[in-house]
């Protein structure tokens, strides 16, 4: 079985965020890997669930698998920060004079079809081909 802190330091290992954004207790790390861990099994059409008292997935995830999760919740991040953005400037960007407002909202765009774009890759690297 593949525990939380695998997941976690691989996380921090290959997809920084802003330390502001980490969540600073384990309550918030263990929705950030469920979370993750969802969304791979929709994509990925598996079953594997978390176990928060053992702090462990139900199955041992290869190093693609891991590195597909950690990158599920690097995007996690980048579009919930783009949503925080959006919502809470966008009202305010011509009152309080926001030039580079359309930039950040651009920039973010852009960096959460680029995470999109590593996951697919690594999907595709994970896929073993029998032909």
């Amino acid at each position: 079985m593949t525990t939380y802190d695998e997941i976690w330091e691989t996380f921090l290992n290959n997809c920084k965020v802003s330390d502001i954004d980490l969540p600073n207790d384990d309550m918030g790390i263990y929705r950030q890997i469920k979370n993750a861990v969802m969304l791979f099994n929709n994509r990925m059409r598996t079953k594997f669930t978390c176990d928060d008292t053992d702090e462990k997935v139900s199955e041992a995830l290869s190093e693609d698998y891991l590195l597909i999760v950690a990158n599920y919740i690097r995007l996690v991040f980048l579009t919930n920060e783009k949503t925080y953005i959006e919502s809470l400037w966008q009202p305010f960007s011509k009152d309080v004079g926001l030039k580079n407002f359309n930039t950040q909202i651009k920039s973010l765009e852009t960096s959460v079809r680029e995470q999109k774009d590593t996951i697919n890759s690594l999907i595709m690297n994970a896929e073993e081909d029998f032909l």
